[in-house]
């Protein structure tokens, strides 16, 4: 009985983290639930990247049409994106099954470890003026097609490989190259993961690598996270949010590495 109890608790409780997570900082769901399915409940890392898309794809529905009602969604510019980032997180979610549960924990560790360590750094937000004073940014918009293939490839690939592929790095692409509005980049990047996700967590999900029950409880829990989320985001300092997540963050991705070369979890 206490068994049954916390297959539903634990789900409840790493939805609504992650649901929180995606809020603060525009991320996946892949970043919490993971490193929780795994380490907490005992998922296997095949079962755990299946199930954390069909949380994204859900977060991704809900907070995408969230932002269409407010007018800020605008799929027709980057529909060549969305299609793209569709068709590699089908081909990653191919690669899923044919890796080891090792390389694949390495992998999303160091993900968590390096995001981790970027957000106590630099905070939530990118600073917009450093990255474009770094990068020259008119070789993009002056070749926009080919390089939103390549990225929508590579996101979507990453998405369905590892289930870390976020809107915050198609919200990115949207304000350089295709010069959306921070407003409009983010509804549209959530409402384009919904498509990402949900093409990724269909893939696995023919591959038998997601727990179904746990990722409608733990999707219902992000939606509420979420939304509890944001209303917190606007009332906390950036620089001790981003402190706050990236912790936690650098923390999951230590277990993780901890767990796969120690066996100490």
């Amino acid at each position: 009985m206490t068994d049954d109890y916390l297959a539903i608790i634990l789900p409840l409780v790493c939805g609504f983290g992650s649901g929180v997570f995606v809020s603060l900082a525009s991320g996946t769901a892949a970043s919490v639930m993971i490193p929780c399915l795994t380490i907490f409940i005992g998922y296997s890392i095949h079962l755990a990247i299946g199930t954390s898309l069909v949380v994204d794809c859900i977060i991704g529905g809900i907070a995408g049409l969230i932002f269409l009602r407010s007018g800020n969604v605008d799929m027709r510019s980057g529909f060549l994106l969305a299609v793209t980032g569709v068709i590699g997180a089908i081909i990653g979610s191919r690669f899923t099954s044919g890796t080891s549960a090792s390389g694949l924990g390495v992998f999303i560790g160091l993900i968590l470890i390096f995001t981790g360590v970027n957000f106590i750094i630099k905070g939530v937000r990118k600073n917009i003026d450093y990255i474009e004073t770094k990068i020259n940014l008119k070789l993009f918009k002056n070749n926009k097609i080919p390089f939103l293939v390549i990225f929508g490839l590579i996101i979507g690939f990453i998405s369905g490989f590892s289930g870390m592929g976020g809107s915050r790095m198609v919200a990115l692409i949207l304000i350089f190259i295709l010069g959306y509005d921070i407003h409009t980049a983010i509804g549209t990047s959530l409402l384009m993961m919904f498509f990402i996700a949900g093409s990724g967590a269909i893939s696995h999900g023919f591959n038998n690598e997601v727990i179904v029950s746990a990722a409608l409880v733990a999707g219902c829990a992000a939606a509420v996270g979420a939304v509890s989320g944001s209303l917190v985001a606007n009332q906390i300092d950036e620089d001790k949010l981003g402190r706050l997540v990236g912790s936690v963050l650098l923390g999951l991705g230590i277990l993780i590495l901890l767990k796969i070369f120690f066996n100490i979890l």
